[in-house]
């Protein structure tokens, strides 16, 4: 279905201690899995489960298909008990130390891979939770077997190198580190690792059917909690760093918890007024998020191309323009986005999106070329929708419950008017937000014709990049009083280079379609350059001094 458009940190290293094996040494792999006896609490059978209804498929990437059962609280904690009191009558039991408290060491353990539960508050998939259709669920009864399948999908889902670890997995016969649980069964640390072994698992091929892992201890406090993951996914196997959004929304729900920008900049490797920063590029992004027709979600803001570079830009940018009016600085932003969703996204074209370049440096004179585009530009009745506008005010809802849990619900004023400024602007921004939204499928214009997401992305961001490739001369040209030359030459250059190229094509039959459009441009470079002569001339006949005949 298409789219209607309307316009209107690193942490500290994981020391661990294992017999014959020294797992704190990089690179070194723990022994292999594959015949080596199980303590008694896992040759065992779990006890006090819930059997899987007969047929009923089995929740994806939760329960393995050889253990066919959920594990109640009840049995996850008794199982973690046992598992402990058979580590303490070991000869020389595996342990690790782990950045909590004083370098406490913790005892490891095994346990089936259906005994964790997954962690649902992770800061990895806190931007996709936030926004999916299941949250509430998941809220509710985050321990669930439905719960524990979303979060299963959302934890492979945002690990950008799951195959890489799951080939790893398999050829290491199983983690090279343990994971990290509560006495409770949570995991803390391991996620992935858990989700992929259950995969394997299921597909028969499976290195292990349990998963190593280092129990916290009793009384450990929810921030205690959040400063352990803090540190610990910020460096697991095969490195997979958390995205901007989730970074940003981790530091902010630090702060929010009591930590100090300092404090959480210390165990980052961090300092403290990147920290700091990091809060008011969340603000930022949630300002931005509010600027088009239809509130952006923040994993808008959460591509592989994103860069914190590019938000710390626009920070200082917005921060300079607020000085003016905070309406100054939305049509700042928005202006910055259109250039963000046109697919300009790197830093080296980004920063040259200031000031009016929307306006002043040919987009809207390209889109006005465009037969179908243009009449996004001649009416303001209407906005884009995607495809799921059905869902979004259920979705919005959600959203604010969690921006109100982070603290974040008063970033945005809902009974404010809209930011004033160019409608023409609005306009794009929403074109190319709604482009993004429907890829390949069409996008219904003011005028009655479709076009598809991504030819209208090509239309426009051929303008977008030619604007700011003007803005970049512009900032290169030199001086005040010898830009005009430097500008000229340049244009000189560009005016060769279409002769040569109109020479090449002008007798083709096929360029027939493309006189009219190629005679308007020159019409008007040939309108530009008489205004240019004229301007020189005038100043020529006013001034006193002595100066070169100019052409008439």
């Amino acid at each position: 279905m298409g789219a209607v458009y309307r316009q209107p940190t690193r942490g500290k290293s994981v020391e661990a201690t294992r017999p014959h094996t020294q797992l704190s040494q990089p690179n070194a792999a723990a022994p292999e899995d594959h015949g080596r006896p199980k303590p008694s609490y896992v040759r065992g059978a779990v006890q006090n489960v819930s059997g899987a209804a007969d047929g009923a498929p089995l929740p994806v990437g939760y329960l393995p298909h050889r253990l066919e059962c959920f594990v109640t609280e009840s049995s996850r904690k008794q199982y973690i008990h046992r598992a402990l009191t058979d580590h303490k009558e070991r000869v020389s039991p595996e342990t690790v130390r782990l950045p909590l408290r004083n370098s406490e060491i913790l005892p490891v353990i095994e346990v089936p891979l259906n005994v964790p539960i997954l962690n649902a508050d992770s800061f990895r998939i806190a931007p996709q939770l936030a926004e999916h259709p299941q949250r509430d669920l998941v809220a509710a009864d985050p321990e669930s077997a439905e719960a524990q399948e979303v979060v299963a999908e959302l934890v492979r889902a945002a690990h950008r190198k799951a195959e890489e670890l799951k080939a790893n997995l398999l050829a290491e016969g199983g983690q090279t580190q343990p994971g990290v649980i509560t006495r409770e069964g949570k995991l803390i640390n391991a996620n992935t690792r858990c989700v992929l072994l259950r995969e394997l698992e299921r597909e028969g091929t499976g290195p292990t059917s349990t998963l190593r892992v280092a129990v916290l201890p009793n009384g450990i406090t929810d921030p205690e909690l959040l400063e352990l993951e803090m540190v610990l996914q910020q460096q697991v196997e095969l490195k997979d760093e958390y995205r901007l959004v989730s970074e940003l929304m981790m530091i902010q729900r630090l702060f929010n918890e009591g930590f100090s920008d300092e404090q959480i900049a210390r165990k980052l490797r961090k300092k403290g007024k990147e920290v700091k920063e990091a809060r008011e590029i969340l603000n930022l992004m949630h300002r931005a998020r509010a600027l088009t027709v239809n509130p952006l979600p923040l994993t808008a803001f959460d591509s592989a191309v994103d860069r914190r570079q590019n938000w710390s830009e626009l920070l200082r940018e917005v921060k300079s323009v607020d000085g003016e009016s905070p309406r100054s600085g939305d049509m700042h932003i928005k202006r910055w986005l259109i250039a963000y969703f046109s697919r300009a996204s790197s830093v080296h074209k980004l920063r040259f999106a200031v000031e009016d370049w929307v306006e002043r440096d040919g987009v809207l004179e390209s889109i006005q070329e465009h037969d179908d585009l243009r009449s996004i530009l001649d009416t303001t009745e209407a906005s884009p929708k995607s495809a799921n506008t059905n869902g979004a005010s259920e979705q919005s809802d959600k959203e604010a419950d969690f921006e109100a849990d982070l603290g974040l619900d008063l970033l945005i004023d809902d009974e404010t008017e809209p930011a004033p400024g160019s409608e023409q602007v609005d306009a794009i921004l929403n074109l190319v937000v709604a482009a993004n939204n429907v890829g390949d499928d069409l996008i219904s214009l003011p005028n009655g014709t479709s076009i598809s997401g991504t030819e209208a992305l090509d239309a426009v961001g051929r303008g977008v990049e030619a604007a700011l490739d003007s803005v970049k001369r512009r900032r290169q040209a030199g001086g005040r009083l010898t830009r005009p030359i430097t500008e000229l030459d340049r244009a000189r250059t560009a005016l060769k280079n279409a002769d040569e190229a109109l020479a090449e094509v002008i007798a083709d039959p096929e360029f027939a379609s493309h006189l009219k459009p190629t005679a308007s441009r020159a019409q008007q470079l040939a309108e530009l350059a008489a205004e240019i002569l004229a301007k020189l001339n005038q100043r020529h006949d006013d001034t006193n001094f002595e100066q070169t005949e100019l052409p008439a």
